[in-house]
């Protein structure tokens, strides 16, 4: 639980940088570690441990989020569900490349945007495929899509482990849990 004094040395956001910044270092992490896999190690289903899935189809999943925001936000309603699935980003690592240079570019340009502004999030609530449209903000958008992202980048990296690849050490951490091993580190 969070504590009031906690709280009371947060900052207020003004614009977006306070999420959108750090997102885009993940994506920066991200791209880094599809740039070190050749194809075979980016697009190989990894059997049982990891529900049959690849790297390829983490890194596409994570991308359709960024972009469902990047392109959502400028066509007036965001909509994760929407997703590009079986598309060359989850086979090819230079197709992942190029669509992380254009969402990385994309995230850093919302940096200066207004934190509260308003944006629509299309949401499947149920399996009949029914959508529902929520209102929410921005920042708060940048700050879920940051979050999902690193959720997914820890399981790239248990992917990458798995196949002997080296991945940089924060890596699928979230900034919580890297900001708790830094205070008990100093604390010994």
């Amino acid at each position: 639980m969070v504590s009031r004094s906690t709280l009371a040395h947060a900052r207020v956001a003004s614009t977006c940088e306070a999420v959108a910044t750090p997102l885009a270092l993940i994506l920066e992490e991200l791209r880094a570690v599809v740039g070190s896999l050749d194809v075979a190690a980016y697009s190989s289903p990894m059997g049982d441990t990891f529900a049959h899935a690849s790297v390829g189809g983490h890194v596409r999943h994570c991308l359709d989020h960024a972009r469902a925001l990047v392109d959502g936000r400028a066509a007036g309603v965001i909509d994760y569900d929407h997703r590009a699935r079986g598309t060359r980003i989850e086979s090819d690592p230079g197709a992942a490349l190029d669509e992380l240079d254009r969402l990385i570019s994309g995230i850093v340009g919302l940096s200066e945007v207004e934190a509260q502004e308003p944006v629509g999030v299309a949401i499947m609530p149920t399996r009949d495929g029914d959508t529902t449209v929520l209102s929410s903000t921005l920042a708060r958008e940048l700050a879920f899509v940051l979050s999902h992202t690193i959720h997914h980048n820890a399981t790239i990296r248990g992917m990458a482990v798995a196949m002997g690849k080296g991945v940089p050490a924060s890596f699928g951490y979230a900034p919580s849990t890297l900001a708790y091993g830094d205070r008990r580190a100093c604390a010994r």
